[in-house]
C-alpha cells in the first residue's frame, strides 16, 4: 500500500554531542499543529532506491512551533548514525503525532521527571511547552548520564530554572566529584555522582504525592523504580515510557 504520510523536508541537522544530534523538519501538515507536547512521530528520508523504513522519535520541540518538527536522535545504529549526514532539502515523511506520555502532566502541581540519557527528549519538549505557556507548576527533572559531555541544551535548561518552578539534578555515574560543578548563580541546577538512588532522591524532597514520569533504557527504569519504591513512591502510578528506539 502507498504511504499516505505527509511530505515535508529536512531544515537542518544540529549537532548536539558527538553521539546525539537534532534534525529539524518543516513538515506543512495539520495534523502535528495539534500535537501535545510529549509525542513523538515516525520519520522515513527518501533515498536514491526509495523511501527508509519508518523510525520513531520523540518530537523534542514545543507545539508552539507548529510545522516546525524537532528531533534529537542518537547514533544507535544505520538510520540513527546517517542523520548527521541529510542534507538541507531532503524529502522527508513524518506520520503521527502518536503516543500519549506526559498526557494531561500540566494539570499536576508537582512533577517529578527521570530521564535516562536521550530519555530527556519528552521532557524537552513538555519544559520547553511549559516555559511557552508560563506554567506555575513545580517541577524536579532528575537527568541520569555518564558524564556531562554526554548531556545537551544544558544552558537552555539552566536558563528554564529563572524561568519556571524547576529544578535540574544532574546524575553522573561516571563522574567522582560532579558536586564540584556547581555554580553559585544557578542555584536550582546541582550535580551528583554515582547512579539515582533513594538518597538522592529523598535529598530532594521526592514525596508520594508528586506526578511521576520515567523515560529511559528499560535497565535503568527497572533500577529507579525500585529506588522510588524505597521512598514511598508506587511504581504502579510511574507513567513510563521506554526509550530503546
Amino acid at each position: 500500500m502507498p504511504d499516505a504520510a505527509p511530505e515535508g523536508k529536512v531544515l537542518a541537522v544540529i549537532k548536539e554531542t558527538d553521539q546525539t544530534n537534532s534534525l529539524v523538519v518543516d513538515l506543512p501538515n495539520r495534523s502535528f499543529l495539534e500535537r501535545k507536547p510529549g509525542q513523538y512521530a515516525t520519520i522515513r528520508i527518501k533515498r536514491a532506491d526509495g523511501w527508509s523504513e519508518p523510525h520513531p522519535f520523540t518530537i523534542s520541540c514545543p507545539p508552539a512551533e507548529g510545522s516546525l518538527l524537532r528531533f534529537t536522535i542518537k547514533k544507535a545504529g544505520g538510520f540513527t548514525s546517517a542523520v548527521p549526514d541529510f542534507p538541507p532539502g531532503a524529502p522527508v515523511r513524518c506520520a503521527g503525532p502518536f503516543g500519549a506520555f506526559c498526557k494531561d502532566i500540566e494539570t499536576h502541581n508537582e512533577i517529578v521527571m527521570i530521564a535516562g540519557g536521550v530519555g530527556i527528549t519528552p521532557f524537552l519538549s513538555v519544559l520547553r511547552h511549559f516555559r511557552d505557556i508560563k506554567a506555575q507548576n513545580r517541577i524536579q527533572l532528575f537527568w541520569c548520564n555518564k558524564t556531562l559531555g554526554d548531556a545537551f541544551s544544558l544552558n537552555e535548561l539552566a536558563g528554564m530554572t529563572r524561568e519556571l518552578s524547576l529544578r535540574v539534578v544532574h546524575v553522573l555515574s561516571r563522574e567522582k566529584n560532579a558536586a564540584n560543578r556547581h555554580d553559585p548563580s544557578l542555584p536550582a541546577v546541582t550535580y551528583e555522582s554515582g547512579r539515582l538512588a533513594r538518597n538522592t532522591l529523598l535529598k530532594y524532597g521526592v514525596t508520594p504525592g508528586a506526578a511521576y514520569y520515567l523515560c529511559g533504557p528499560g535497565a535503568m527504569q527497572d533500577t529507579v523504580l525500585a529506588e522510588l519504591a524505597g521512598c514511598g513512591v508506587d511504581p504502579g502510578k510511574v507513567e513510563r515510557e521506554k526509550f530503546g528506539r
